[in-house]
Formats: C-alpha cells, sequence, structure tokens
C-alpha cells in the first residue's frame, strides 16, 4: 500500500465561536468546498459537540497543510483559535483499493 501524504488537522472553536462565525460562514464554506473539489480535502466537518473542525488534508508536509487552513476566513478571523496538525495514514479506495 502507498499512502499519499495526508494530515489530520483539527481546529479548536473560540469560545464565541457561534457568534464569531456566522459573518464567515458563507465564505468558509465556499473555501471548503473548493478543497473537497480540487482533492485537497478528502473530509471535513465538526466533532459531534462542535467544539472544532476536523479536515483530512493531502499535502506535502506538516507546513504546507498548515498554509491551507491559513487562508481559511475562520482562521483569518478568530474563529479557530488553536490548530493541531498531525500526519494521518488515510485509507481511500486509492490506497487500499476497491471490491469490485
Amino acid at each position: 500500500m502507498r499512502f499519499d501524504p495526508c494530515f489530520l488537522a483539527t481546529a479548536t472553536f473560540a469560545a464565541d465561536a457561534a457568534t464569531r462565525r456566522e459573518p464567515h460562514r458563507a465564505a468558509h464554506l465556499a473555501y471548503v468546498r473548493e478543497l473537497l473539489a480540487d482533492g485537497t480535502a478528502l473530509v471535513a466537518g465538526a466533532l459531534a459537540d462542535l467544539s472544532a473542525s476536523v479536515l483530512v488534508l493531502r499535502a506535502s508536509d506538516e507546513a504546507a497543510a498548515r498554509a491551507v487552513l491559513s487562508r481559511d476566513p475562520y482562521r483569518a478571523h478568530g474563529v479557530w483559535t488553536s490548530i493541531e496538525v498531525v500526519p494521518y495514514l488515510a485509507a481511500t479506495v486509492d490506497t487500499i483499493g476497491s471490491n469490485r
């Protein structure tokens, strides 16, 4: 098996994120759609308790993954207060194949 370089990013929401994110939500979602469409993001969402966003990103290294996240409107406007990025082995049809 060969894994593309991927990173699991957990972006913690500010305490007042529910209010802070509203003016930036449309731009954030548009950015995430772009990342998903071009294959940079394999998956994006949030923890069920809404304490953090979670993304699995394809990137050459951690610095490149952090650069992608730095351009997100939520980061630029303080909706995310901290971001953890760790290497991740993403199981996809490309990496493990398909039963079909």
